[in-house]
Protein backbone atom coordinates (compact mmCIF):
# COMPACT_ATOMS: atom_id res chain seq x y z
CA UNK A 1 0.00 0.00 0.00
CA UNK A 2 1.22 3.49 -1.18
CA UNK A 3 1.84 5.70 1.81
CA UNK A 4 -1.41 8.19 2.78
CA UNK A 5 0.79 11.32 3.03
CA UNK A 6 3.38 12.84 0.85
CA UNK A 7 6.49 13.84 1.93
CA UNK A 8 5.67 17.27 1.42
CA UNK A 9 2.94 16.81 3.84
CA UNK A 10 5.61 15.89 6.55
CA UNK A 11 8.15 18.88 4.79
CA UNK A 12 5.41 21.01 5.48
CA UNK A 13 4.41 19.94 9.59
CA UNK A 14 0.90 18.67 8.13
CA UNK A 15 1.71 15.15 9.01
CA UNK A 16 4.01 13.79 11.67
CA UNK A 17 5.02 10.04 12.29
CA UNK A 18 2.69 10.02 14.74
CA UNK A 19 -0.62 10.99 12.81
CA UNK A 20 0.19 9.27 9.97
CA UNK A 21 0.41 6.59 11.96
CA UNK A 22 -3.15 7.14 13.02
CA UNK A 23 -4.78 7.85 9.87
CA UNK A 24 -3.18 4.94 8.10
CA UNK A 25 -4.42 2.23 11.03
CA UNK A 26 -8.14 4.21 10.15
CA UNK A 27 -8.26 3.91 6.69
CA UNK A 28 -6.52 0.17 6.95
CA UNK A 29 -10.09 -0.20 9.37
CA UNK A 30 -11.99 1.57 6.27
CA UNK A 31 -10.79 0.39 2.92
CA UNK A 32 -13.99 1.21 1.05
CA UNK A 33 -12.68 5.42 1.91
CA UNK A 34 -10.59 6.81 -0.47
CA UNK A 35 -7.42 7.90 -0.01
CA UNK A 36 -8.20 11.64 -0.59
CA UNK A 37 -11.27 11.02 2.47
CA UNK A 38 -8.21 10.61 5.03
CA UNK A 39 -6.06 12.73 3.76
CA UNK A 40 -9.23 15.81 4.07
CA UNK A 41 -9.60 14.51 7.79
CA UNK A 42 -5.90 14.66 8.46
CA UNK A 43 -5.57 18.11 7.24
CA UNK A 44 -8.81 18.99 9.18
CA UNK A 45 -7.91 18.00 11.81
CA UNK A 46 -4.57 19.44 12.18
CA UNK A 47 -5.71 22.57 11.14
CA UNK A 48 -8.55 22.62 13.92
CA UNK A 49 -5.56 21.97 16.18
CA UNK A 50 -4.08 25.16 15.20
CA UNK A 51 -7.52 27.18 15.83
CA UNK A 52 -5.89 29.71 13.19
CA UNK A 53 -3.42 29.47 10.53
CA UNK A 54 -0.34 31.63 10.45
CA UNK A 55 0.22 33.44 7.20
CA UNK A 56 3.26 31.36 6.50
CA UNK A 57 0.82 28.25 7.25
CA UNK A 58 -1.56 29.52 4.60
CA UNK A 59 1.13 29.88 2.04
CA UNK A 60 1.94 26.12 2.75
CA UNK A 61 -1.10 24.81 2.75
CA UNK A 62 -2.15 26.70 -0.73
CA UNK A 63 1.06 25.12 -2.24
CA UNK A 64 0.49 21.94 -1.25
CA UNK A 65 -3.11 21.70 -2.69
CA UNK A 66 -1.35 23.55 -5.63
CA UNK A 67 0.70 20.51 -5.88
CA UNK A 68 -2.00 17.64 -4.90
CA UNK A 69 -2.81 14.97 -7.96
CA UNK A 70 -6.21 15.07 -6.52
CA UNK A 71 -7.86 17.85 -7.94
CA UNK A 72 -10.73 18.10 -5.62
CA UNK A 73 -8.58 17.42 -2.25
CA UNK A 74 -6.25 20.15 -3.46
CA UNK A 75 -8.65 22.74 -4.30
CA UNK A 76 -10.46 22.17 -1.05
CA UNK A 77 -6.98 22.84 0.59
CA UNK A 78 -6.35 26.01 -1.19
CA UNK A 79 -9.97 27.52 -0.66
CA UNK A 80 -9.24 26.21 3.38
CA UNK A 81 -6.26 28.72 3.33
CA UNK A 82 -7.73 31.53 1.88
CA UNK A 83 -10.64 31.46 3.75
CA UNK A 84 -8.54 31.31 6.81
CA UNK A 85 -8.24 35.18 8.50
CA UNK A 86 -4.43 35.76 8.62
CA UNK A 87 -4.90 34.26 4.84
CA UNK A 88 -1.53 36.90 3.38
CA UNK A 89 -3.43 39.48 0.87
CA UNK A 90 -0.15 38.43 -1.39
CA UNK A 91 -1.74 34.90 -1.79
CA UNK A 92 -5.17 35.97 -2.35
CA UNK A 93 -4.21 38.09 -5.31
CA UNK A 94 -2.02 35.00 -6.72
CA UNK A 95 -5.45 33.02 -6.04
CA UNK A 96 -7.39 35.38 -8.31
CA UNK A 97 -5.49 34.32 -11.53
CA UNK A 98 -6.05 30.43 -10.12
CA UNK A 99 -6.88 27.86 -13.29
CA UNK A 100 -9.17 26.57 -10.59
CA UNK A 101 -12.82 28.19 -10.86
CA UNK A 102 -13.29 26.98 -6.84
CA UNK A 103 -10.08 28.79 -5.84
CA UNK A 104 -10.70 31.74 -8.10
CA UNK A 105 -14.16 32.66 -6.57
CA UNK A 106 -12.73 31.94 -2.83
CA UNK A 107 -10.27 34.57 -3.38
CA UNK A 108 -12.82 37.10 -4.65
CA UNK A 109 -14.86 36.83 -1.31
CA UNK A 110 -12.42 38.85 0.58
Amino acid sequence: MAPLFPESWFAAGVACAESAEYFARCASQAPQRPTRFWRWAAFRDWSEEREELTAEQCRSVYALGEADPDTNLGTAMMCHALLRRRCPPDLRARARGSDRAAVRRTAALR
